[in-house]
């Protein structure tokens, strides 16, 4: 097998373990997974974008995104790829109990949803293909969306902070994020293995 096919099977086996985490076992108890909440937000220029000195608190990095930035690949890709949850699915036998790791700039939510769907800002609804949003997420009143408050199956997780988070049965779940809609996670039980591919939305 030459170099570049193995380089090429570690590259790919890489990327599927970082998206797919398959827990539980023969113990019958539920799974602990801690799942990562990963934004790029450059501080600069999404603070004066979004008029609030506390909308990115992370440390400038080289090659953080700036605002335009992510508005150009959210338009382009109706998503960003450094805006996500990892990993994006979990198999599991006897449910899961998830701890919950904000290592972004930005606040995001984790929340448990029937369908995924759009959050509460409008614009990035639309911008990621979007419109309707999840009920778990906003409720419209007077042609405006209102965010549902936070709760057990609707966390909201600060820049930099650690939670629990909600325990999933053997019957699994969707949670997204409100504000970045894209930014999502299934749970499936084990008889559901053979039957979800890996996807973004």
């Amino acid at each position: 097998m030459s170099r570049s096919i193995q380089l090429f099977l570690i590259a790919s086996l890489t990327v599927l373990c970082s998206s797919v985490a398959f827990a539980g076992g023969d113990d019958d108890k539920p799974a602990n997974v801690v799942v990562h909440v990963r934004d790029y937000c450059d501080p600069a220029s999404f603070n004066a974008a979004l008029n609030d000195p506390k909308a990115c608190v992370r440390d400038t990095a080289p090659g953080a995104i700036t605002f335009s930035g992510f508005l150009a690949e959210v338009i382009a890709d109706k998503s960003v790829g450094a805006w996500r949850f990892v990993p994006a699915r979990v198999h599991h036998d006897d449910g899961v109990n998830f701890t919950l790791e904000n290592l972004g700039g930005e606040t995001h939510t984790f929340t448990r949803v029937k369908k995924f769907g759009g959050g509460f800002v409008a614009p990035l609804n639309g911008a990621s293909g979007n419109p309707i949003p999840a009920p778990e997420c906003a409720k419209v009143v007077d042609g405006n969306l209102v965010p549902q408050p936070p709760g057990p199956n609707n966390i909201f997780l600060p820049a930099g902070t650690t939670m629990n988070g909600p325990h999933v049965g053997e019957d699994g779940a969707k949670f997204q994020c409100c504000i970045h809609p894209w930014m999502r996670i299934t749970v499936n039980g084990d008889e559901t293995h053979g039957d979800h591919q890996l996807g973004g939305h």
